[in-house]
């Protein structure tokens, strides 16, 4: 038998079996009746209490909605508040919420979300394409909407999601941009002047991506043992400038050894920036980034893309982006016979899935040199 408690909160607070149910009076409707609303918490005590203190907040502040009137704006803006927010990266924040401003709310925002079905979300997917969107960006908003749905279900929202029953365009693949050994060697003569060059060595000897090199600090990097720890990243958010943030996933936060070129490239960075303190004194503003502007503050990513594209546009080399480094550093790998669970801990892949969708079409050349030496080495016995 389970007994409820009143708390100081005008709630109260239920235990049912691996569960909690809560439950507080709404605000008077036009009639002047209050009723009961009740939610069940799959957690702990604690976030019971936090849903319920937070509920009453809402009533008190005339914020909250009844779920059996919210509209998928609706939804979605508290989604972003109490979810998104507080469990994923500043970066991918902004991206979560241009695809709901700009694609998911003008066409289902007035939407109830209890009557949201997966015909009305297929619509969208047929609207963006019409308006000329490709493929991939469809698919990057159905992955924001079926995650939104998801929490809905497991806040008892929704019974179920209506997103699971919609089949989102595939992508089609890319060619993927890659430079040959030669290329970017010619590069690197092209850009011997530009105060970004360790960057763009650091990029193709480690495949690390554009934010987690600006936010690489010395006290990750260990020039002794060869090796530097990925643990942040900085990027830029709108509207809030540079931002220091976590990895883009757990596998993401891992360890990279150097080779040799590697360790000249950052051991020259850092008499640079040791000449850099002492010629300027006071002035310099040291955070400890490896990268950093002639008086020590932190370089942001969009700088140095645009510096790369500048150089790149200005030669006769194939075109690139910065972030076609990483890819040149994985197609170099592959092409050195590195196994694809090597490359994808190098990556920071969250899976070896990632890295075959990814770079497999390169492994082509690999395998056939693999069957050409089994091939020699059972031909006699066969």
């Amino acid at each position: 038998m389970t007994t409820a408690r009143r708390d100081r909160y005008s709630g109260s607070i239920e235990k049912r079996g691996t569960s909690w149910r809560i439950r507080y009076w709404l605000p008077q409707d036009s009639n002047g009746k209050r009723k009961q609303q009740s939610e069940t918490v799959r957690g702990t005590k604690k976030e019971a209490n936090t849903l319920l203190r937070q509920r009453l907040a809402e009533i008190e502040n005339g914020g909250f909605i009844p779920k059996d009137s919210q509209t998928v704006a609706q939804y979605m803006d508290y989604w972003m508040r109490t979810y998104v927010q507080t469990n994923t990266a500043p970066k991918t924040q902004q991206g979560y919420l241009y695809n709901i401003e700009r694609h998911i709310n003008p066409v289902l925002g007035g939407v109830e979300l209890q009557k949201l079905n997966g015909q009305q979300i297929q619509g969208l997917y047929a609207v963006m394409l019409n308006d000329g969107l490709s493929n991939r960006t469809v698919l990057h908003c159905h992955r924001v909407l079926k995650g939104a749905l998801r929490r809905a279900v497991t806040w008892e929202v929704l019974s179920r999601n209506p997103a699971d029953a919609v089949s989102p365009p595939r992508p089609i693949a890319k060619n993927l941009q890659i430079w040959e050994v030669d290329t970017f060697q010619a590069f690197l003569v092209l850009a011997k002047d530009s105060p970004y060059l360790g960057m763009y060595k650091l990029a193709a000897l480690t495949g690390m991506r554009r934010g987690e090199l600006c936010g690489l600090k010395w006290n990750t990097v260990d020039l002794d043992a060869g090796h530097l720890r990925v643990t942040r990243t900085l990027q830029h958010i709108d509207g809030q400038g540079l931002v220091e943030g976590q990895p883009k996933t757990e596998r993401s936060r891992r360890t990279i050894s150097l080779s040799a070129g590697a360790l000249d490239v950052l051991r020259a960075i850092r008499v640079t920036q040791a000449e850099q303190r002492l010629s300027i004194g006071e002035v310099w503003r040291g955070t400890g980034h490896v990268f950093t502007t002639p008086i020590g503050t932190p370089i942001g990513g969009e700088r140095v893309s645009k510096d790369f594209a500048q150089i790149v546009k200005q030669s006769d080399l194939p075109h690139l982006t910065f972030h076609g480094l990483r890819h040149t550093a994985a197609s170099l790998m592959i092409a050195g016979g590195v196994h694809a669970r090597t490359i994808a801990d190098i990556l920071g892949h969250s899976t070896i899935t990632t890295t075959m969708d990814v770079y497999g079409h390169l492994l082509k050349g690999v395998q056939e040199e693999a069957v050409s030496i089994l091939d020699g080495q059972l031909s006699g016995t066969l």
